[in-house]
């Protein structure tokens, strides 16, 4: 299986900007902050190679792009997009380079896949303009300032890759910590996402609370927290089932 990999607004905030000493995040943070969590995916998915689609790659050699990935990412990456299109005539044959300086990430990573008749393909990435409803499902889209650091976007790419076991992990990580029942194992994939959209919140609000505020919340029975939105909007009846 192919992974297609961009790295802003995946592994670190969207806001990044290619300096004179290279590329820099902008604001609080610090580049590829979240690429941890994509090598705990990929763990058990031996199988799994990277192709980079990163827009860095139109700016820096192959190698020096790769290279800013931890050793146990570098080691998956077979190409990049980008440096596909400028070093192999095949690649573009038909389309004027020209055209690839305006292409979307969906045609540069549609090209890789037809070139080499990929069956089995993903991608990763927080910029879903101009894909192709056929290949909609193929696409885990990110939010451009949270990436891979929220556990819907983690569920999501552990079932794209097959690796439902890490799904549930975060699911069950969720639940121990808001102290709500784990979703039942003979759930759908749709169910659990339900789950894991209704409470992420609750879990982002929860994991930045100290224990004294946590303690302090379960004394005074607001615990787990909730939103506004989840007051007024109505469960899902795969959370309905688990609410305590």
């Amino acid at each position: 299986m192919i992974l297609f990999l961009d790295f802003d607004g995946v592994l670190h905030p969207s806001q990044v900007v290619m300096g004179e000493h290279g590329p820099a995040l902008i604001g609080d943070g610090a580049l590829f902050m979240w690429a941890e969590p994509l090598a705990e995916l990929l763990a058990e998915r031996p199988h799994v190679q990277i192709v980079l689609s990163t827009s860095w790659a139109r700016h820096l050699p192959f190698e020096q792009v790769r290279d800013f990935l931890p050793v146990t990412l570098r080691r998956r990456v077979i190409g990049s997009t980008w440096h596909r299109i400028q070093t192999d005539p095949d690649f573009s044959r038909g389309l004027q380079f020209s055209y690839w300086h305006d292409a979307s990430r969906y045609q540069q990573v549609k090209r890789w896949a037809n070139v080499h008749r990929l069956r089995r393909w993903v991608a990763v990435d927080d910029d879903a303009r101009g894909w192709d409803e056929a290949d909609r499902a193929r696409l885990v889209q990110t939010h451009a300032e949270t990436g891979l650091s929220v556990p819907s976007a983690r569920v999501r790419l552990a079932a794209a890759i097959g690796n439902m076991a890490a799904a549930w992990a975060v699911a069950d990580a969720m639940a121990d910590l808001l102290e709500i029942p784990h979703v039942e194992r003979g759930a759908s994939l749709d169910n659990l996402m339900q789950w894991v959209d209704w409470w992420q919140s609750s879990y982002l609000n929860a994991i930045q609370l100290t224990p004294d505020q946590i303690a302090q919340m379960k004394v005074g029975r607001w615990w787990p927290p909730v939103s506004d939105e989840q007051i007024r909007e109505t469960p899902p009846a795969i959370v309905q089932r688990r609410v305590p």
